[in-house]
């Protein structure tokens, strides 16, 4: 099985992707190859709707890639899911992004969970997402850390998103769910800490948690359902 993780980002250095792709590889169950391709034209970092917007068309031209390049699935490595609902349009093996894939772990396996998002501005980016995905009784709240994404891996950046997340579970989250992808490395120490203070909540694990998803989709041999994801009536031209 192969699984294809779509970057939305640009500037990164080989080493650093590499380190990247041995990670969401860590994930992956044996047997599955896990790669992380790239975009053309994509933002240096996604912090709000127009660069979201900015990245649709490399996301959309790369999933059609992958999919004639063999690949049994892909995922949209962002949050907020973006471009989720036309790349399903224009393929038929499985398109995942991890804020659907945790969310909705996080709705089977807890009575409330809490959103954690990068900056006030993309709130509404968040609230939609939300709506859209019907779990708008599931979400006790969405808490922004007030940082960038190029801030989030910083160790003032884990702090803010500790404290972050024990404000939501003080408000009554069972579990915490991730709306930046440069939270995923925090996972496992901020379920650590949250241990010492409320025994029992959970941190869902983006990561593994859409690479897995997107496993057992496959081994199911399902996909999205044309029927709901229809294909266009014309081959889609993207920019040169």
């Amino acid at each position: 099985m192969r699984i294809d993780v779509i970057m939305l980002i640009s500037g990164l250095s080989p080493e650093a992707l590499e380190s990247r792709r041995s990670v969401l590889q860590s994930y992956a169950s044996e047997g599955t190859e896990v790669r992380l391709v790239e975009t053309r034209n994509a933002p240096p970092s996604v912090d709000s709707l127009p660069e979201m917007e900015l990245a649709a068309p490399g996301i959309l031209e790369r999933a059609l890639m992958s999919q004639k390049e063999g690949a049994d699935a892909v995922v949209i490595w962002g949050g907020h899911d973006p471009s989720l609902e036309a790349a399903r349009n224009l393929v038929d093996i499985p398109v995942m992004a991890p804020g659907m894939a945790s969310m909705y772990l996080a709705s089977m396996l807890a009575d409330t969970f809490a959103l954690i998002i990068q900056l006030p501005n993309v709130m509404k980016v968040a609230e939609r997402q939300v709506n859209e995905l019907c779990l708008e009784d599931k979400c006790n709240g969405i808490y922004s850390v007030d940082l960038p994404v190029l801030e989030l891996r910083e160790p003032e950046g884990f702090q803010m998103v500790l404290e972050t997340s024990i404000e939501a579970v003080e408000d009554g989250a069972d579990a915490i769910c991730f709306g930046c992808m440069a939270l995923n490395d925090h996972s496992d120490r901020l379920q650590e800490e949250l241990d010492q203070h409320f025994p029992g909540v959970m941190v869902i694990h983006p990561g593994m948690a859409v690479i897995r998803l997107s496993e057992l989709i496959v081994e199911l041999g399902y996909t999205h359902s044309k029927l709901s994801y229809p294909s266009p009536p014309k081959p889609i031209r993207f920019p040169e």
